[in-house]
């Protein structure tokens, strides 16, 4: 492509200011001939706007889509050029990308599936600096503006920021009868480890995802999120948090794992670290001194901190999500007042209209073992979200995703092997579409020269640290009917992901891990 890149702009008059600021930005993009803008102001006097609008646009290589409430309401955006660009986006023929201008619930349209701008969707008025916004869209559009100059084909199927493309943008092969599992046409794969994006093409939505959406919208709201790890808590919470904003609430999300162990030494030491995190989160920077009181007790001063400071009724909701919540369960001091206090934050939204801003999301592997009032917890009041494993129908689908296809009987062996468990299944995926052979991966899968080596291992060192969890796997494992075990083993076990529950029984959650720790305990 030797000319400049086509961009079409899609927009509702309300909101010409905005379009306005935009064009300023991708100015630069123009006197460089990176790109040729056009919009419906630049039809000249006389000529026929329809077809001035549909030469554009069935021209474009790149066509922006300003997002905003009324921009939704349009039924000409909406019903002809939305509808229009996602068919030649659809076809290859040009990209389709969401710009989030205001608030608006654009991810249950058509263009929730399509990598947005700016960074994390997050819409434009919602930025402290709209300057800085508007630069983040036009780095995206630089990014894939010369993509296409280079390569026209290649980049119209790689998103801004290097998501992968999605699903439907992957075109799909057939494979030979005698082939090995075969990519249709190798996609931009992610590393399966830690929170799968927002946005990414291999994430599979719970059925509970709605629900949750629904939820934080609430005033006061509490949605806790409970799974073994590597069944996709951390996840959720990132779709939650990126739906929030992009409804033009403010976001914080706390992993308890990244806190120095420093902060739990002390209950007043590790509150105050929290409420400075959160606020450092929105930009905030204040001392201590300026709202901590010793005469007062840590929660106190933290509910104050977040009333003087957080809390404005002229703001937006603020929604906090805290993931890897077990940490706090090690330390029954903390454990009892911070329980305690997120608890009473739920309840004064009822009575509070400053609380009713407060959103809180839980991200957790087990409850607590203690026992404790249970008027002082926050794991009996909310949305509950349990999520397990992955049905055989969403196992084919990732498949696809990945840009696969199996033998005969291979998918059968793959969830015989590891069941729906989402790490297991995305990791032996993620290494199949990179050319590692099937059967091989049968061959090595439950030793620690296979793809699953590093996570065994870990497992392992959990039991070694643990003698009596060891002991209590070593029943379950060896036993073909489910074993009855003491209660906290049980939990515990349930909570490293290694066991299901069936009634008051366990049994192994997956034959790779029934015969890898069969092999590790000579049984």
């Amino acid at each position: 492509m030797r000319f400049p890149v086509k961009l079409f702009m899609s927009y509702s008059h309300k909101d010409e200011k905005l379009r306005q600021s935009l064009d300023n930005h991708l100015a630069a993009l123009q006197r460089q001939g990176i790109i040729q803008p056009w919009h419906d102001r630049k039809i000249v006097a006389g000529e026929e706007w329809a077809g001035a609008i549909d030469e554009n646009l069935d021209s474009a290589d790149i066509i922006l889509m300003l997002v905003s409430a009324t921009f939704l309401a349009s039924d000409y955006c909406n019903n002809i050029e939305m509808k229009r660009a996602l068919e030649r986006h659809d076809r290859g023929e040009a990209r389709v990308i969401p710009v989030i201008l205001q608030p608006a619930d654009w991810t249950s349209t058509e263009l929730g599936r399509l990598q947005a701008l700016p960074t994390n969707a997050k819409p434009v008025t919602s930025w402290s600096n709209r300057q800085e916004a508007f630069l983040s869209i036009a780095k995206g559009v630089r990014e894939v503006a010369e993509k296409m100059l280079v390569n026209p084909t290649r980049a119209l199927h790689c998103p801004p920021s290097g998501r992968p493309p999605a699903p439907t943008d992957i075109p799909m092969a057939p494979a030979a009868a005698d082939s090995p599992p075969a990519l249709a046409k190798e996609p931009r794969l992610e590393l399966p480890e830690g929170p799968v994006r927002h946005d990414s093409p291999f994430y599979i939505h719970p059925a509970e995802e709605n629900r949750c959406f629904e939820e934080i919208e609430n005033p006061g709201a509490l949605v806790r999120i409970k799974s073994p790890r590597g069944m996709g808590k951390s996840s959720l919470m990132t779709r939650l948090l990126a739906h929030a904003a992009g409804k033009g609430y403010r976001t914080v999300a706390l992993n308890l794992e990244e806190a120095n162990q420093k902060f739990f030494e002390d209950p007043d030491c590790f509150m105050q670290w929290f409420c400075a995190t959160v606020g450092k989160g929105l930009g905030l920077r204040i001392k201590t001194e300026d709202y901590w009181d010793d005469i007062f007790g840590a929660n106190d001063n933290s509910r104050d901190y977040f009333e003087t400071y957080l809390l404005k009724s002229d703001s937006p909701p603020l929604v906090l999500a805290i993931d890897n919540f077990d940490r706090v369960f090690a330390y029954g001091a903390i454990e009892t007042d911070f329980c305690g206090l997120l608890r009473s934050w739920h309840e004064l939204a009822r009575s509070n209209r400053l609380w009713e801003q407060f959103r809180l999301i839980i991200s957790h592997a087990q409850e607590s073992y203690l026992q404790k009032d249970i008027n002082q917890s926050p794991f009996n009041v909310g949305l509950p979200v349990d999520l397990g494993e992955f049905s055989s129908d969403q196992v084919k689908e990732l498949v696809v995703r990945h840009g696969l296809s199996l033998k005969d009987g291979q998918l059968d062996q793959l969830i015989a092997l590891v069941g729906g468990d989402p790490y297991l299944v995305r990791m032996a995926l993620y290494q199949l579409a990179q050319g590692l052979n099937f059967d091989e991966y049968l061959r090595t899968a439950c030793t620690d020269a296979g793809l699953y080596g590093t996570h065994l291992l870990g497992l392992l060192k959990a039991l070694e640290d643990h003698p009596e969890l060891g002991t209590a796997l070593r029943k379950v494992m060896a036993s073909e009917a489910p074993v009855m075990l003491r209660s906290e083993e049980a939990f515990k076990l349930d909570s490293l992901g290694l066991v299901v529950r069936v009634e008051n029984q366990v049994k192994p959650r997956c034959r790779l891990y029934r015969n890898y720790f069969l092999q590790r305990h000579g049984a």
